[in-house]
């Protein structure tokens, strides 16, 4: 459950890591950053810092506040509590935690209404389009006919159940967000997907990743027929993405050289969604950094008018280069990255 942004860095200090603390786990929340927002960067990213520290003795257990339970203090451990928070850019309506975000209301502000918009899992399907696709050039037809047939299906059952809410509390159907969003099942990797396109010359986040996520990206944007919502763009997170993960290992291609970076995935974010996600940073990584990442990432989203968040995991006692040794069925491990 994603309680939404705060607004206030004060509360971004304050609140979030109480928010992530709570047992057993099911929160999640974020913190609003505008381009050259200062106050917000330095907010969230002591917020981080605070996350990233948490221990098991620091987690309450919800029926008596006196007493800590160690089970449930597994979503905390090690820094894997920003698993459940993230500084986001430009959102308005997000499906998908820990950026999670409603718009205001559109019916009679004097009545209870709720919305809803639906979030995809579609790694397996993305390989299967693009591999069909087999280059940049046959991405927008394959994505607007075999994509847009799987949707509309969902999304008039969406529209339906909406349909059946009464005056009294309506409902509101949001949109469906495209996004190409990978899962840990095997043949569920986005970047092993583009990998498939010819003008992906290697691995991915080389030459030709970029104009491959351009590509992609504005299919996903502009499908007829379906109510698009959200980032509606390429994810990339690092610990949610096997090939991602691997590429970010020291050595894994030709070379530190060619390793995944912070840069390699800021830069593809300039054409797509979602940002920064899910990249173990070192566990002492300076204020100062996390503030200038956290700016370079609200920048972008505040130029293209886009949405993008930032969720990193300072490692704790962790260097670049090491081997991250979370335990979460929700991601796999990879290398520390440098910031």
């Amino acid at each position: 459950c994603s309680l939404g942004p705060s607004t206030n860095p004060v509360h971004t200090t304050d609140i979030c890591p109480l928010v992530i603390s709570m047992h057993p786990g099911r929160f999640s929340c974020s913190a609003n950053i505008d381009a050259g927002d200062i106050d917000a960067a330095c907010a969230a990213a002591r917020c981080m810092h605070q996350i990233s520290s948490l221990r098991k003795e620091d987690v309450p257990n919800n029926n008596n506040p006196d007493v800590t339970t160690n089970a449930a203090a597994s979503h905390v451990e090690g820094g894997l509590g920003n698993f459940r928070f993230c500084a986001a850019s430009c959102v308005e309506t997000v499906p998908f935690f820990p950026g999670a975000k409603a718009p205001p209301s559109s019916s009679d502000p004097n009545r209870d209404s709720f919305g809803f918009a639906i979030g995809l899992e579609n790694g397996g399907f993305a390989r299967h389009l693009l591999k069909e696709a087999s280059t940049i050039r046959n991405i927008k037809t394959i994505f607007d006919t075999k994509m847009r047939e799987e949707l509309l299906p969902i999304q008039e059952l969406c529209r339906k159940f909406a349909n059946t809410a009464t005056p009294e509390y309506p409902i509101e159907y949001l949109g469906i967000d495209t996004s190409l969003n990978p899962s840990l099942d095997e043949g569920g990797s986005v970047a092993d997907a583009i990998e498939c396109l010819e003008e992906v010359r290697g691995d991915f986040g080389g030459t030709g990743s970029l104009a491959a996520a351009a590509a992609i990206t504005t299919s996903l944007q502009s499908m007829p027929d379906i109510l698009i919502t959200g980032y509606s763009g390429l994810m990339l997170p690092v610990l949610e993405d096997e090939r991602l993960a691997e590429l970010g290992n020291v050595g894994s291609s030709g070379g530190d050289g060619d390793r995944l970076t912070i840069q390699k995935l800021l830069c593809i974010s300039s054409v797509c969604g979602v940002g920064i996600d899910t990249v173990p940073i070192p566990g002492d990584v300076t204020e100062d950094a996390l503030v200038s990442l956290l700016l370079d990432v609200a920048a972008l989203a505040g130029r293209w008018n886009k949405p993008l968040s930032c969720r990193v995991f300072p490692v704790p006692g962790g260097s670049a280069g090491e081997e991250t040794t979370f335990d979460s069925p929700y991601m796999c491990n990879s290398c520390i990255f440098e910031l």
